[in-house]
């Protein structure tokens, strides 16, 4: 999904959304940033879902494990380093499930709640909006 940003923002924003059929707890919902100047394309933030051991040697933060479910977001440390924005998470306790996850990854990123009742089902907009 593109998103609009404001006016002072040169660039397009998209959300990505995915989730393992055979493991559903294994899941990616983010949010990116293409600048419009020809750099590579930033990932803001994700919210992922418990998805088990990964290398731990090229990791930011080598005692997370992603056994848990986890939020990574953007930070110039790594990014200037020439390595992914995102790539320090922490252990969530906000969300157990892509169910949970959706709504949570939509309120975080401000979605315009007519854009949320336009792309998403109407069982989720009490959930978005009381």
């Amino acid at each position: 999904m593109k998103l609009t940003a404001s006016k002072d923002v040169a660039g397009e924003f998209a959300v990505f959304m995915r989730q393992s059929e055979d493991f559903p707890e294994n899941f990616s919902i983010g949010l990116t940033y293409q600048p419009k100047d020809g750099r590579q394309e930033i990932t803001l933030i994700r919210c992922n879902g418990k998805h088990g051991i990964f290398n731990s040697a090229t990791n930011f933060n080598p005692s997370h494990s992603h056994w848990d479910f986890h939020i990574h977001r953007a930070d110039a440390a790594p990014l200037d380093s020439g390595l992914k924005a995102e790539r320090r998470a922490t252990k969530t306790t906000e969300y157990a499930s892509y169910e949970e996850a959706l709504p949570f990854f939509l309120k975080l990123i401000n979605l315009d709640e007519g854009d949320v009742r336009n792309y998403f089902p109407n069982d989720m907009q009490g959930e978005m909006f009381h």
